[in-house]
């Protein structure tokens, strides 16, 4: 079973390098609230995907879990992402 890790789990700079390459699953907003980001990156181990408010500031990211697939990984987003709108976040377009 996938586990919520709230810590970063590699060196925020190993982290922080990947950013560039990740994929942006979505982005939601709420007034009063910083942005939340859903990214996705490979990894030779699987996939992982963060949530942040501030994906290249310093603290660690608000959410980060690795999945064996992308399928898991994204049912699980997708499953946050329908908790969040569910809490009043609306989706923000990203392109």
């Amino acid at each position: 079973m996938d586990g919520l890790n709230t810590s970063s789990p590699a060196g925020r700079d190993e982290l922080s390098d990947l950013l560039s390459g990740g994929l942006i699953l979505w982005r939601l907003s709420m007034a009063g609230h910083s942005d939340l980001w859903c990214m996705v990156f490979e990894f030779p181990d699987g996939f992982f995907f963060v949530v942040d408010d501030d994906p290249e500031g310093p603290r660690p990211y608000n959410v980060h879990e690795q999945h064996p697939g992308i399928v898991s990984l994204v049912h699980r987003a997708e499953g946050l992402k329908g908790s969040l709108l569910q809490c009043g976040w609306a989706v923000v377009d990203v392109d």
